[in-house]
């Protein structure tokens, strides 16, 4: 069945008028007239006239890609006709001999300008979309390498607050040595330490305990599992003592971190 006498019948049967139908879409009623006589060669560009021939198609209820694939035929048979340009007008010139493909290519990118156009950006987009998935594919493996090489010297523990960053730790050979029981951290503030954490490194999963606002004369005992990692806010402030063993003052000033293992010399890092 023809596109044009498929619209008028699905017309018919809303039981509405061309003019109610042009009031409804906003169409011109003459060009309603003209989609239902099979009339398309029409002073309207390309695209208006599919998206007007869709639209109108998707008001009748009717399957609109079927209706333009029977547009595209009927475009395609008067075109073969009058070889109409994609604004509407007929512009007849002498073609030269050889070049009837060169001048078919360019009349259909006219008639399928939105394909064309889709064409040209599809790679653009591909392009974009490929390199930054890649770039998120670096950003992630950067991430998990940065992980495992950080500084330990330099960051202070995880503990939950996120300012705090996680120091993961292998134990050595070295370390396995030696007894894995329960020790006793003594913890001792000569001055104000704005802020401390200790990590239980011998323990599974590791145990952190924070201390905020702490004043000179504060003390602490905190049981630890083979060894432990501290971290201060002001280094100079903080004494330490292992198992009722010699208090011990750590190096440095400022923030920073310090850790003890029963190593043979049980030296503060």
């Amino acid at each position: 069945m023809a596109i044009g006498k498929k619209l008028e019948e699905a017309r018919n049967r809303k039981g509405i008028s061309l003019r109610e139908a042009s009031e409804s879409t906003k169409i011109r009623g003459d060009y309603l007239s003209s989609f239902e006589s099979g009339q398309f060669d029409i002073n309207l560009p390309e695209v208006y006239l599919r998206g007007f021939v869709r639209l109108y198609a998707r008001f009748l209820d009717l399957d609109q890609d079927a209706i333009l694939t029977d547009l595209e035929l009927e475009l395609g048979n008067e075109s073969n006709r009058n070889m109409r340009k994609s604004l509407g007008s007929i512009a007849p010139q002498e073609v030269p001999d050889g070049s009837d493909v060169q001048n078919l290519q360019t009349v259909g990118t006219g008639r399928h300008g939105e394909t064309g156009t889709f064409e040209s950006i599809r790679k653009p987009l591909l392009v974009v979309g490929t390199l930054f998935a890649l770039t998120v594919v670096i950003l992630i493996a950067v991430a998990l390498l940065g992980n495992g090489d950080t500084d330990e010297g330099n960051l202070p523990i995880q503990a939950d607050d996120p300012e705090v960053q996680n120091i993961e730790e292998t134990v050595t050979k070295e370390d396995q040595g030696f007894d894995n029981g329960l020790r006793t951290l003594r913890l001792k503030a000569v001055g104000a330490i704005e802020r401390l954490i200790v990590s239980d490194e011998g323990s599974d999963p590791k145990i952190y305990h924070e201390f905020k606002n702490v004043q000179s004369g504060w003390t602490n005992d905190l049981p630890f599992t083979k060894s432990f990692r501290c971290y201060s806010s002001s280094l100079e402030n903080i004494r330490f003592a292992v198992d009722d063993g010699i208090e011990k003052q750590v190096a440095g000033n400022g923030s920073g971190n310090f850790s003890w293992s029963p190593t043979p010399n049980e030296i503060a890092e």
